[in-house]
């Protein structure tokens, strides 16, 4: 039997299938860019480029480690300080809910200023900015009156429990064996952070929601490049000027495959990717090549993520001419002097880290916190170490964790922590992929597949530095998991009413030949 009204499989109520094309084309309608945008984007370039002008050589690999003694840059407390009231009047002009118009902020100034932004604190209390954000966020999903949606992953469901409750295990354990206590808390987000999937779920319902975060995150990630330009101006001796480079690599991708499916026009397109482009270069991470490469295999050899050949040359296209952006960039590096002697060590950088390794201390030292990190889970691997002891071992004794997301919650939850961890990555994943090979046919799948990518790239970003515990890569890895579950149900919805529209009862005479306008199409990314 087929939904003839109701509730269809997704959980979204209609009354009549006119009813819900309404519906859709009411989600896929609508202003992204007004005024209150264009100054919140004119006031951060100009903070962004001014603080990177007057940023003096810091040493990243001190200046990461201890989130609690970390003194964030003034500047991204001045960025959150004059666009949180601006994000109030935009969210208004555009007819969105608060809640949304402060997770538009978040996202805005977390792709911008990433560490120092997540790592403003609260007078008084040791919480994070993201702290706040997530507390009023779910205060506003769960306790506030708003539309309920019905979940019906269940397996997914099962997998988040049992990864929270092994967090929860693992927390009692510091504090039932008196471990210090901050560390304790510390380690926890762990497991706090991945409620910002529910978040991502409940929070942004419809394509227009998710066209608006897309463009808050772009243009974040924007700031974030302009501020590295300007540092590498006043110190071009710095080891690299964008840290972490994984949201200029997932904005890179995402400008690519929206471009190669026609979202995004290809004057503007082409310039975000050059912008990204050069912020690849700044970022000098080899994981970030790594990544790329990885991504590149996903949309050949992935069944589905290839809609049509024509699309799939589209995007190889714009794969290879960004790469060709970024040898480009490096080339006018090595004929500008600012430049000439960075444009050298991201070079040796990538040699010594692919070609090199065994003569690469960043290489040596990886793979010694790997070794460590290992030997801590063969202590007691079915429930790991425990929260609240510090990774401290041979070179290194001021907790700079294993760089691996994933032994990080292998060592410290054990096997009670991984492998829920681990079925719930993998059946995100299957869900996405088995989605857009479903919906091959829906436009919108794009945006799917993007997500795809970027949930990868994190992935593989995640076997050599941290992600799960960072308040500025966490928040934003498990908004796009719970992002990508409400993807998967509005293409699942838009699928059973065209199948509606092939099956029409009496009364409804729009369906009784061709497919319902709008279903498949949208609107080009206003940008």
């Amino acid at each position: 039997m087929r939904p003839q009204s109701g509730v269809l499989d997704c959980g979204f109520p209609f009354r009549s299938a006119r009813e819900a094309v309404v519906l859709i084309r009411k989600q896929i309608q609508g202003r992204i860019i007004n005024s209150w945008l264009i100054i919140i984007t004119i006031l951060g370039a100009v903070i962004s480029v001014a603080d990177g002008l007057t940023r003096a050589t810091i040493d990243w690999d001190a200046a990461l480690l201890q989130p609690l003694d970390y003194e964030p840059d003034h500047a991204a407390f001045l960025l959150a300080l004059v666009t949180l009231p601006l994000m109030v009047a935009y969210a208004k002009r555009a007819r969105i809910s608060l809640a949304e118009g402060l997770f538009l902020w978040f996202t805005f100034c977390t792709a911008a200023y990433m560490r120092d932004f997540s790592y403003l604190r609260l007078p008084g209390v040791p919480l994070f900015v993201t702290d706040a954000v997530l507390v009023l966020l779910l205060f506003s999903t769960y306790i506030l009156p708003r539309p309920r949606y019905p979940n019906t992953l269940l397996m997914l469901n099962i997998f988040f429990v049992l990864f929270t409750a092994a967090g929860l295990i693992s927390a009692t354990r510091g504090f039932w064996e008196h471990r210090d206590s901050m560390l304790v808390l510390r380690d926890s987000a762990l497991i706090v952070y991945s409620f910002f999937l529910l978040v991502g779920y409940h929070l942004l319902r419809s394509w227009l929601a998710v066209r608006r975060v897309a463009v808050w995150f772009l243009l974040g990630a924007v700031l974030s490049v302009l501020n590295g330009l300007g540092w590498l101006v006043v110190a071009p001796e710095q080891r690299r000027f964008v840290a972490p480079g994984i949201y200029v690599l997932v904005s890179l991708v995402a400008v690519l495959v929206m471009m190669a499916n026609r979202f995004i026009k290809p004057r503007v397109g082409w310039i975000f990717a050059g912008i990204f482009s050069l912020g690849f270069l700044l970022a000098n991470a080899r994981s970030l090549f790594i990544a790329l490469a990885v991504v590149f295999l996903v949309v050949l050899f992935v069944p589905g993520m290839q809609q049509k050949k024509l699309r799939s040359m589209r995007l190889v296209t714009a794969l290879v001419a960004a790469a060709v952006l970024v040898c480009t960039f490096g080339f006018l590096f090595l004929h500008l002097q600012v430049g000439r002697d960075f444009t050298t060590r991201v070079a040796d950088n990538f040699a010594s880290g692919i070609l090199h390794t065994s003569d690469d201390p960043f290489w040596k030292f990886r793979v010694m916190a790997w070794k460590e990190a290992q030997r801590r889970f063969e202590q007691y691997p079915p429930a790991g170490e425990g929260f609240g002891i510090p990774f401290n071992f041979d070179i290194w004794d001021n907790d700079p964790r294993p760089h691996n997301t994933f032994l990080t919650v292998l060592y410290k939850m054990g096997l009670l922590g991984f492998l829920p961890l681990l079925a719930l990555l993998v059946y995100f994943f299957w869900l996405c992929v088995r989605a857009v090979h479903r919906n091959s046919e829906n436009r919108r799948v794009s945006f799917l597949q993007t997500l795809i990518l970027a949930q990868v790239s994190f992935c593989v970003w995640g076997g050599a530095d941290s992600v799960l515990e960072s308040p500025f890569l966490a928040s934003l890895f498990w908004v796009g998991m719970g992002l990508g579950l409400g993807m998967i149900q509005k293409l699942n919805f838009e699928r059973s009413l065209l199948d509606l529209s092939y099956f029409p009862r009496a009364n409804d005479e729009i369906f009784k030949s061709d497919r319902p306008a709008g279903i498949g199409s949208d609107a080009v990314l206003p940008l």
